[in-house]
């Protein structure tokens, strides 16, 4: 009986060393990252050499209360009531880009903006006793904007059709707005010159939809930026006003829908779109 506990106790040993040594080395081996294969595409979505230009619209028309004989609209659980105005906004953005590499752009694009907001009345009304109205309300804005960009396209596996892509953008504007009301007669407002810089990143995704043209739809997501606007007000009073930051998230208001057309120039057409080098 003895000599069996004693073999046991001798294997059980072993057995307890030989998996600490294995755990050992297990805890000294080089522990090697993932490949993802992130970056390392060969396909060729559209070659070196390429001209691409393009143009962008958008266009928005409110016509708020003004059928025959209308109580006007409200809004926000009538917080607003007896709306009665009119919006317009335009915006036109060309553009052109170079492929210095493959599936890689430089370029330039140019935007025109226009907003105008009429409001012949509204009630605001915030509680019982706390409640204004506003006639005869006018504002316009046009802004002229002038970019630097930098494109790289990510095709969806070898796909000649489908791609992602991400532009860094370099912008700098001026823009012009007023805002004025008339009483009486007599006009009362404030003119505004504002300037603008950003550096911004664009994500999207494109479709070619035949072998040189393609659409695409962009979102802004990330943006640096900086903003000083100069005005005066009533010809008489000046003020100045100065504000930077940092935005990380999706702006819904920055969606773009464009038509874009790749136009070859031979060189860049030796190797044709999908082509794995």
């Amino acid at each position: 009986m003895k000599r069996f506990l004693l073999t046991a106790m001798v294997l059980l040993t072993g057995a307890v060393s030989a998996s600490v040594n294995a755990f050992a080395k297990d805890t000294t081996a080089v522990v090697r990252g993932f490949d993802r294969g992130i970056g390392k595409s060969n396909t060729v979505f559209i070659p070196k050499g390429t001209v691409g230009a393009g143009v962008s619209l958008a266009y928005h028309d409110y016509s708020i209360g003004n059928m025959a004989d209308d109580s006007g609209y409200a809004a926000l659980f009538s917080l607003i009531q007896n709306l009665h105005g009119n919006m317009t906004s335009f915006s036109i953005s060309p553009y052109a880009s170079y492929f210095v590499a493959d599936n890689l752009s430089v370029g330039a694009r140019f935007d025109y903006g226009r907003s105008v907001l009429g409001l012949d009345n509204v009630d605001l009304t915030l509680m019982d006793d706390m409640a204004f109205s506003l006639q005869g309300f006018r504002y316009f804005k046009q802004s002229y904007t002038g970019a630097l960009t930098a494109r790289t396209y990510i095709p969806f596996g070898t796909s000649k059709r489908f791609a992602m892509f991400t532009e860094v953008r370099a912008t700098g504007s001026y823009g012009q707005a007023k805002t004025y009301k008339i009483v009486e007669g007599e006009k009362f407002g404030t003119y505004q010159d504002i300037y603008s810089a950003e550096l911004g990143l664009v994500p999207g995704v494109m479709a070619f939809l035949t072998d040189e043209v393609a659409f695409e739809i962009s979102v802004g997501l990330l943006g640096f930026n900086y903003q000083k606007v100069e005005q005066v007000t009533n010809q008489v009073e000046k003020s100045q006003m100065e504000n930077s930051g940092i935005n990380f998230k999706v702006n819904l208001l920055s969606i773009g829908f464009g038509l874009s057309f790749y136009i070859p120039t031979g060189h860049g057409y030796a190797k044709k779109p999908g082509e794995v080098k």
